[in-house]
């Protein structure tokens, strides 16, 4: 649609909603700063610390991350260091298990190892279930 008459044009290199508050070039400075940031000092683990240290909301790092591939790549590296950080901090008892436990299931995909043993033959593998249940069957009758 034109502009009304004596308007200027509407700008078309842009495609709308509120402008960017963060300009890629600045993005681009903060996946590199937040790589030296992990990487200088062990005591620095916690991603969300790096955040409060820049004055930014934390929650912007995922929309970055979609948006710019350099912080996108910072961040996955980052999160390695963090959870390798973390790991070893409860392997040797300078942080709280529970705790460590806690960040890497809920920040790292990790989880309880549970099995569950099946066991009988190849060709009819719960057969030891169904004569267990047959068999109490078949006493529950009897009595």
């Amino acid at each position: 649609m034109p502009a009304p008459m004596g308007h200027p044009n509407y700008d078309t290199e842009h495609t709308g909603g509120r402008p960017k508050k963060y300009t890629t070039e600045y993005i681009e400075k903060l996946a590199d700063e937040l790589i030296v940031w992990i990487k200088t000092d062990n005591n620095n683990f916690w991603i969300k610390d790096f955040c409060l240290e820049k004055n930014i909301d934390p929650r912007l790092m995922t929309e970055w991350c979609k948006e710019n591939e350099k912080f996108s790549e910072a961040h996955g590296i980052a999160k390695a260091f963090q959870e390798s950080r973390i790991f070893k901090g409860s392997m040797l008892n300078t942080f709280n298990s529970s705790m460590s436990k806690f960040a890497l299931i809920n920040n790292h995909g990790w989880a309880e190892k549970t099995e569950t043993k099946v066991s009988g033959d190849a060709t009819n593998p719960l057969a030891f279930l169904m004569q267990k249940v047959d068999g109490e069957s078949k006493d529950l009758v009897n009595e």
